[in-house]
């Protein structure tokens, strides 16, 4: 359901907080997914235990739980001794109460009870699934007790029931993004025998198709794949098109897909034909969009249904035969980047429809489909409308050539000419980007007025450009406002939401606010020198919205801690904050926190400190928590190269004289001990490694650059081969930007100056620090490794970035 809008320009404001509830996960009664699998497990497996999970969603009467026992083959007994864990009333407690076993089991005489303590002892499949099923309401439920259910009590599980543990697991951490665990849940699942593994490999590609699309959950998808295809075990047709889904396919996956239909010989059915056009449309790929485009042609006349035009229909002597199709509307989509183009095509096929001469569509070659539908679209379409307008608008839009004034004029002489084309809330969306992304910020506030006046629904997509239009613009309180209010209707579903000027906001059905709002709204008020705030939102982000960060979150927070700390350096008052402290501002009411801070548009003097220590560490430390706390093999990596320098020693008065000792006397080859290097450094994050701190966040080769980056600015160099070390660990393939940042940066750390750098290799022969760190890198990465032109970019990068003149992203 949409919101009707309301206008929030020059309003007044009153914080009515009261804490949110924590996103609450469906359990097997209200969740379609977690049904699905129940039914299916149910048929394909004729195991009864899933009737009996069914039933124990409630607490019931002994006796009507009695039947469901004795098919499942479970004694009355059994269910006695763990009828108060199962009927906990959340996890904590049942969990709790597991842990409490081995002192019940030690109750029982010793003579005649040995299968009564064997029972106390091992958690029955019926309880682990039973708890999966009902009791992962939370968040924190999903990170902490359905971890723990998982890994610590799966071996207790046979190869019958163990998949089903996972794929229940997955499906609940997918519904709250907790992405992490996932490559260990993948790694178990496929390292054991699978008992009918069809059924439980699709099941788990369906459960992981639940995540938001990432890099991370395609390549867990492609390992699945990958172990399908040498088990020679079948990828169902639905799961083609669950996998294909907008929200989590990337395009690489799309072509692994592609790829795999090919090679096991399956004909695509209309939906897949539809997904794969929709895919490469959406991502510009305009030759498979046309190859996509002629194969729903293909189809489309072999079963006797309505064709849509060809992608050639704008080229001389091309064949004219069919009709207007939503096919023909996603083709459009592809020339994004084609502005000449895809109006061309646009206006042929208003040529084609002004004739109103329809021929019929010429028989095409095609080989026979064994997957034959008889329906291929939802819903009709009958001539060229909006969507291909608003879609052929998109390339306009992308085309920088296209200047702001021919913009809007393209957008209005549309809406003003015909009502065919009357702009929708879509064209609205791809209007304001367009001007965002021609920074014309004053245009787009105006079009974003102009939206709220014509009391078009909002999407979530024009919520989340209207949050950065009124940020840029200098309302980020306005911008602030806006997301709660709609957090609001979100929380109080049920009840329409009274607003200023006497409108109201409509009940949401689902979840409105997710945390691709959130990131934008942070992105916003990055390029509005505000990482204040950034670090508020940080904060609270589960408690204002109920989402979690990802990495993307993460990549804002620390680019924000590095702009805060540029920005106290350029100030007096900034400066003496850092040298001596300064009270920060507590408040047990985030909002009015929040919306104190952005009372005025412009930042305060002082924005580094955060926690009441510098932005910088703080940050750095809930880097190295996540690291630390999701990784424990980290604690055991090594920097590969270590420091023989502080970047500040050259403040010192004996510096050359020191530096002359060293290099006579000190050898390259002969590091400084690693572990007194760092000693203090693995301690301090080691205490910091929490278990399974920010679970939602898998860090990436932009979100390692932006820590670098933070490293070298804030004078910690020194960890910068460390963190090399762990993406390397993590196999997280760096771009060369990234590795010749981080070379310019560590250069600072590991190399003399030029005098001493040459008396020091003439007299023992040895490589420098910084050498010793280019060639592991070179190592690990071989040609990619960056080039001399590489660093010629970098070194501009970081001069840009200690330039008084650098903010935003």
């Amino acid at each position: 359901m949409r919101y009707l809008v309301f206008s929030l320009y020059r309003r007044s404001w009153q914080s009515t907080f009261t804490p949110l509830p924590q996103r609450t996960y469906s359990s097997l009664s209200g969740n379609k997914h977690l049904i699905n699998f129940a039914k299916q497990a149910s048929l394909v497996t004729k195991d009864p235990v899933w009737d009996l999970v069914s039933q124990l969603k409630r607490e019931r009467e002994d006796g009507q739980i009695r039947d469901a026992l004795k098919r499942c083959n479970i004694q009355f007994l059994d269910y006695v001794l763990w009828k108060h864990v199962v009927h906990s009333p959340d996890l904590n407690t049942a969990l709790t109460a597991i842990e409490q076993r081995p002192s019940i089991a030690g109750q029982f005489p010793g003579d005649h009870s040995v299968n009564v303590r064997e029972h106390a002892l091992r958690l029955p499949a019926w309880v682990i699934l039973s708890l999966l099923c009902h009791k992962v309401r939370t968040a924190q439920d999903a990170q902490d007790g359905l971890l723990r259910l998982t890994f610590e009590h799966s071996w207790s599980l046979s190869s019958y029931d163990r998949p089903a543990l996972f794929i229940l697991s997955t499906h609940a951490l997918a519904h709250f993004d907790i992405l992490t665990p996932m490559r260990e849940i993948v790694k178990q699942f496929l390292a054991r025998v699978i008992r009918f593994p069809t059924f439980h490999f699709n099941s788990l590609l369906r459960a992981i198709s639940g995540f938001t699309r990432s890099e991370e959950a395609a390549k867990l998808v492609v390992s699945v794949l990958e172990a399908m295809s040498a088990r020679e075990v079948p990828l169902w047709l639905e799961t083609y098109q669950l996998l294909m889904r907008d929200r989590f396919v990337t395009l690489q996956l799309t072509k692994v897909l592609q790829a795999k239909m090919t090679h096991e010989g399956v004909v695509p059915t209309a939906e897949h034909l539809e997904a794969f056009l929709r895919i490469f449309s959406k991502h510009g790929a305009v030759q498979d969009s046309q190859e996509y485009l002629h194969a729903i042609r293909r189809y489309c006349i072999e079963h006797n249904l309505t064709a849509p035009y060809g992608p050639d229909v704008h080229l001389r002597g091309a064949d004219l035969s069919g009709t207007t199709h939503p096919a023909n509307t996603l083709y459009i989509g592809s020339l994004r980047d084609d502005r000449v183009s895809a109006f061309h095509y646009l206006h042929k096929l208003l040529q084609l429809e002004a004739a109103d001469n329809p021929k019929p569509a010429k028989s095409v070659p095609a080989p026979s489909s064994r997957h034959a539908s008889t329906k291929f679209w939802s819903g009709t379409k009958t001539n060229v409308d909006i969507f291909d307008w608003t879609t052929a608008l998109v390339s306009a839009a992308n085309d920088k050539q296209t200047s702001v004034s021919t913009l809007i004029t393209l957008f209005e002489r549309a809406r003003e000419r015909t009502k065919q084309f009357r702009p929708n809330i879509v064209t609205y969306t791809v209007m304001l980007r367009g001007l965002l992304f021609r920074g014309a910020i004053e245009e787009a506030l105006k079009m974003w007025n102009q939206l709220l006046d014509s009391e078009i629904l909002l999407d979530r997509k024009a919520l989340t450009v209207g949050v950065q239009i009124l940020t840029r613009a200098g309302h980020p309180q306005d911008a602030f406002y806006l997301l709660n209010s709609f957090m609001d209707a979100q929380r109080t579903s049920s009840h329409p939401v009274s607003l200023p000027d006497g409108k109201h906001v409509a009940p949401a059905t689902h979840h409105w606010i997710n945390i691709i709002v959130i990131n934008e709204f942070m992105a916003s008020l990055l390029l509005i020198d505000r990482p204040d705030v950034i670090f508020q939102l940080w904060d609270h982000l589960e408690q204002l919205y109920s989402v979690l960060p990802n990495q993307v979150t993460l990549n804002i927070l620390l680019k924000a801690a590095l702009l805060a700390t540029k920005m106290d350096n350029e100030s007096v008052r900034g400066t003496f904050a850092h040298l001596f402290g300064m009270p920060t501002v507590e408040s047990s009411n985030p909002i009015d926190l929040i919306m104190e801070q952005l009372q005025d548009a412009h930042p305060p003097p002082v924005v580094g400190i955060w926690r009441a220590r510098r932005a910088g560490d703080v940050a750095r430390e809930i880097f190295c928590s996540m690291m630390y706390g999701n990784w424990k093999q980290l604690l055991g990596v090594k920097a590969p190269a270590s420091v023989v320098r502080s970047k500040d020693a050259e403040a010192t008065p004996l510096y050359p004289l020191v530096e002359l000792a060293k290099s006579i006397t000190v050898p390259f080859s002969a590091r400084k001990d690693h572990d007194a290097q760092l000693k203090i450094i693995i301690a301090d994050d080691r205490s910091l490694a929490k278990p399974n701190p920010y679970l939602s966040i898998v860090p990436t080769n932009v979100t390692f650059s932006a820590y670098i980056q933070l490293l070298g600015f804030t004078g910690r160099a020194s960890e910068i081969s460390l963190a090399l070390a762990w993406m390397r660990a993590l196999q997280i393939h760096p771009s060369r930007k990234t590795l010749s940042i981080a070379l310019v940066f560590w250069a600072e750390v590991s190399l003399r100056g030029p005098l001493f750098e040459a008396w020091a290799e003439r007299r023992n022969k040895g490589e420098s620090e910084y050498e010793r760190l280019l060639k592991w890198m070179t190592e690990w990465v071989g040609e990619e490794a960056p080039t001399e032109a590489d660093i010629q970019k970098a070194l501009r990068v970081v001069a840009k970035l200690r330039d008084s003149s650098f903010g935003g992203p």
